[in-house]
């Protein structure tokens, strides 16, 4: 064998054995992968609404429904599947206010059987329910929905010359008629009776409006005027606003 191959074949080898020994050393200094397994989150069945429910309208089997939910995320006030005493008489319970779809139903926006009627559960604590006969000349053409705000003004009547005036500011509307809901489809109703929500002293002094003069009801806008002026700019000089109370 020529001494030149047998040169090139030990290089060869030696070069061999030292990447050989540096592949050794180099894997001693890598750290083992750990392969962590994702922590399974606990979950609990939640009771939410599955549509839009109105206020006084009773919790059917179809306008509820059952969905997963982070039990770290669940509310002391959530009705679980594992709460049997939040769950009892659910059927018959009625809305105390709007619960919309996808809402988890709460034991506070509930009126259950064997409690107060409606009317008591969804007055404002404190506050009383009263209510008066109007016509469409009296409640701004019948476009006073439940859920609105309205002022109560009073005049003296026909053939009275003194001026109207404004009694009441901001009064929360009730129910027209026997209609509670606040998002009626019905653009307005012709309702004969309208029930208001008023503070006790209030409450008084509007019976005693309602037995000595005529009343109606102003239906108010949602949105806030940017100035008081713009609010009052255009009331007519013979009528006297007095701001007697607020509901």
């Amino acid at each position: 064998m020529n001494v030149s191959r047998i040169a090139i074949l030990g290089v060869a080898l030696i070069a061999g054995a030292g990447a050989f020994v540096l592949m050794l050393s180099q894997n001693k200094d890598i750290t083992p992968v750990q392969i962590v397994e994702p922590v399974r989150e606990e979950t609990v069945r939640v009771m939410v609404s599955s549509r839009d429910i109105q206020r006084g309208e009773r919790l059917g089997a179809e306008a509820t429904s059952w969905v997963t939910w982070p039990k770290k995320a669940v509310q002391p006030t959530f009705i679980t599947e594992d709460n049997e005493a939040a769950r009892e008489d659910l059927e018959s319970a009625v809305a105390r206010s709007l619960i919309v779809m996808g809402e988890p139903i709460v034991n506070a926006k509930l009126v259950r059987a064997g409690s107060s009627g409606l009317m008591a559960a969804i007055l404002a604590p404190g506050m009383r329910a009263v209510t008066m006969r109007v016509s469409p000349e009296t409640s701004s053409g019948g476009f006073i929905l439940p859920g609105d705000k309205v002022d109560i003004m009073v005049a003296g009547g026909r053939g009275s010359t003194a001026p109207a005036r404004t009694i009441f500011e901001d009064v929360r509307v009730l129910a027209v008629d026997t209609l509670f809901s606040e998002n009626t489809e019905a653009s307005h109703v012709a309702g004969s009776n309208v029930t208001l929500e008023l503070a006790p002293t209030d409450a008084e002094a509007f019976i005693a409006a309602r037995d000595s003069g005529s009343l109606s009801l102003v239906l108010r806008s949602i949105f806030k005027p940017e100035t008081e002026l713009q609010a009052t700019d255009r009331r007519s000089s013979n009528v006297s606003v007095i701001r007697y109370g607020r509901s």
